[in-house]
């Protein structure tokens, strides 16, 4: 995929994870330890933060579905992309694309098993399944 080699040209790249989970608020995601981070060639970091909202404008995960999340970091906000949404049975479920000046932080699959997924509403892991990927760029398949 060509993506991760332009995020690599282009200076962003994260070097030590976040170690993503589900926040104090449940419909919230969390970094629980510190990011190292480049972003446009110059290094970075940024404490463990909790309480992160899922983008505005994220689509339904509707009952039989799945998705991934992108988590991104612009050396000042968390942001999230999500990506296409496939039958829950698929063996990879497709990446969000590539966010230009951002680093990526990590990557949380939406497996939607007994309840639709709202983001920012729909507590994370009732009754579906949710899997956290810690990434320091985009995968070159699904997850």
């Amino acid at each position: 995929m060509s993506y991760n080699i332009e995020q690599i040209n282009g200076g962003n790249i994260t070097l030590a994870t976040g170690t993503l989970a589900t926040a104090t608020t449940t419909t919230q995601y969390k970094t629980s330890a510190t990011i190292t981070y480049m972003l446009n060639g110059i290094f970075g970091s940024k404490a463990a933060t909790d309480n992160q909202a899922f983008s505005s404008g994220s689509a339904v995960v509707p009952l039989g579905k799945a998705c991934v999340f992108a988590v991104w970091y612009d050396g000042t906000n968390f942001s999230t992309t999500q990506g296409l949404i496939v039958d829950n049975d698929s063996t990879l479920v497709p990446l969000p694309t590539f966010n230009p000046g951002k680093v990526l932080v990590g990557l949380i699959k939406i497996v939607t098993t007994s309840a639709l997924f709202t983001p920012g509403t729909t507590v994370l892991g009732t009754g579906n399944t949710v899997t956290y990927f810690n990434a320091g760029m985009l995968p070159g398949t699904g997850v």
